[in-house]
C-alpha cells in the first residue's frame, strides 16, 4: 500500500516538473523574443527590428545648436545611404514645413525634364488673331492659338473678352499647320448675341534655342 501511494507520488511529481519545465523554457523563449526589438515605449534596440504603433517624437524646449539628429554610414560600398525612407505607393517620402532653400538637395528633373533641357530653352507668348473666332452650330465661338513646330506647350487661355461674354471652355489641344502637328491652346465661349471679338494667348518652350 505505501509502496503504491509513493508510486503515485512520484508520477504527479515527474509530470508537475514536466510542466514547470515547459513553462520556463517557453517564457525564456518569448523573453528572447521580446528582446530581438523595440516595441512602443522601449528604447530603441540598435542593429535590430524595432515596433512602433504610434509617432516617435524627439524634441526639446531649448532644442539644439546644430542638427538634431546625425546618421553617418561610413560603409565602403557604392550602394549606401546615411537613411532610407519607404511608403506606400502614391504617398510622399517626407513632410517639411519650412520653403527655405536646403543645399545640395537637387532635383534632377521638373516634369521628367532634366535641368539641361530648361538651360538651353527658352520660354516665349505668342498671340493669336483678335476677331470674332469661328461661330460652332451651337451658336458658340471658338478660337485657337498654336506654338511654333515642335515647341512645347506650358499654358493658355483667353484674352480681351468682354465681360459680358461667358468662357465655356479652355484646355490644351493640338492643331494642324500646314502638314504639321503643332501643340495649340482651344478656347470656346457664348456671346450670348452680343458683338465680341477675342483671341489667345499660349505660352511655349523653344526647344531649338542654342
Amino acid at each position: 500500500m505505501v509502496k503504491a501511494i509513493f508510486s503515485t507520488s512520484w508520477r504527479i511529481g515527474r509530470a508537475a516538473a514536466l510542466a514547470l519545465g515547459v513553462a520556463v523554457i517557453l517564457a525564456l523563449v518569448a523573453g528572447m523574443a521580446s528582446t530581438a526589438f523595440a516595441g512602443n515605449g522601449d528604447a530603441w534596440k540598435l542593429g535590430r527590428s524595432n515596433v512602433a504603433t504610434a509617432i516617435t517624437a524627439l524634441a526639446g524646449s531649448l532644442g539644439v545648436d546644430g542638427p538634431m539628429l546625425r546618421l553617418t554610414n561610413n560603409n565602403a560600398g557604392t550602394n549606401d545611404t546615411a537613411l532610407d525612407l519607404r511608403v506606400q505607393t502614391g504617398e510622399a517620402p517626407m513632410t517639411v514645413n519650412s520653403g527655405t532653400k536646403v543645399d545640395n538637395l537637387n532635383a534632377d528633373t521638373l516634369d521628367g525634364l532634366n535641368y539641361t533641357f530648361f538651360a538651353r530653352n527658352s520660354f516665349y507668348k505668342t498671340e493669336g488673331v483678335v476677331n470674332e473666332g469661328l461661330l460652332l452650330g451651337d451658336g458658340t465661338h471658338k478660337a485657337i492659338a498654336f506654338c511654333e513646330p515642335g515647341d512645347v506647350l506650358l499654358s493658355g487661355g483667353p484674352a480681351n473678352i468682354n465681360k459680358g461674354t461667358t468662357l465655356l471652355e479652355s484646355f490644351p489641344s493640338q492643331g494642324t499647320v500646314g502638314s504639321g502637328t503643332q501643340h495649340a491652346w482651344t478656347v470656346r465661349v457664348d456671346k450670348h448675341g452680343a458683338a465680341d471679338t477675342f483671341n489667345v494667348v499660349v505660352l511655349c518652350i523653344d526647344q531649338f534655342n542654342p
